[in-house]
């Protein structure tokens, strides 16, 4: 039975500023506007509501910056949440206060044995009925065999082995219908050979497009939210397969290195 995304969590941005370097995109120096962040995510909110998207927000805490990126906390399928496990110190206690807020919503909790890496939906998709997951510079090759085990299905693999686009879902978009946004130069050629083996249309991200973080997107039937900036090319392809195009100002989560799918937990139930 295919899955539906009718409920996203996102995290407001009281607490996100650029108060470590874990990324490339990360320069301390380079700080957050705390209005105009707000503004953003407001923004963003608003479009989701407007796609008649259910909006829960998990509380941000003190201490913890990066909380506002929701899509790294685990991963939620029907009523389990795989808790994710940080590969950096300074994230780590996120997941713990996901944990807590999936427990109290009634969720069954699922974890990784410690010391295998695994970051949620940065690393992790379901669409057109099957799991995706990418691995290498976040996610441990060893945390598959748990999420196979956990899902209970086959996961389709891939190697992030670029240092700026570190997660799955900042090189990789699936959209549904058999339709894929990439950047090719982060996967190895058999990588993406694999990816063109499972879907239709492959829409190959232009060097152009790479500093707005173009794969970094959420698709719903056919809509498509993109951070702004995104190029031509690209948005001529997804308007040609029949996507409208809503874009929202992402400047200040580029900061972090992160854009719209990074701020987006999404619920897949059936």
């Amino acid at each position: 039975m295919s899955k539906d995304i009718k409920t996203v969590l996102l995290c407001p941005p009281d607490y996100y500023q650029i108060e470590y370097e874990i990324n490339p995109w990360m320069d301390i120096k380079n700080k957050v506007d705390q209005q105009k962040v707000k503004s953003e995510y407001k923004n963003l909110k608003d479009i989701y509501r407007k796609l008649d998207l259910e909006v829960q927000e998990i509380d941000a805490q003190p201490g913890l910056p990066d909380m506002v990126y929701a899509a790294n906390h685990g991963f939620v399928i029907d009523d389990i949440f795989i808790k994710s496990n940080f590969r950096f110190q300074q994230r780590r206690k996120e997941a713990d206060w996901a944990e807590k807020y999936f427990k109290e919503k009634g969720f069954k909790i699922k974890k990784i044995p410690e010391g295998i890496y695994f970051e949620g939906q940065g690393d992790m998709f379901y669409r057109d009925g099957k799991f995706f997951c990418g691995w290498g510079k976040r996610t441990s090759k060893e945390a598959l065999k748990y999420i196979e085990k956990i899902v209970g299905e086959k996961v389709i693999s891939f190697e992030v082995n670029d240092p700026y686009y570190y997660h799955l879902d900042t090189c990789f978009a699936p959209l549904g219908d058999g339709k894929v946004v990439i950047n090719p130069s982060s996967f190895s050629n058999e990588d993406v050979e694999k990816i063109k083996k499972n879907f239709k249309k492959v829409i190959l991200a232009q060097k152009a497009d790479m500093p707005f973080m173009c794969c970094n997107i959420l698709s719903r039937d056919h809509t498509v939210i993109t951070g702004r900036g995104v190029g031509k090319d690209v948005k001529s392809e997804l308007l040609k397969v029949g996507y409208e195009i809503f874009e929202t100002q992402m400047e200040e989560y580029f900061k972090g290195g992160g854009s719209v799918k990074c701020l987006t937990l999404e619920y897949f139930r059936s």
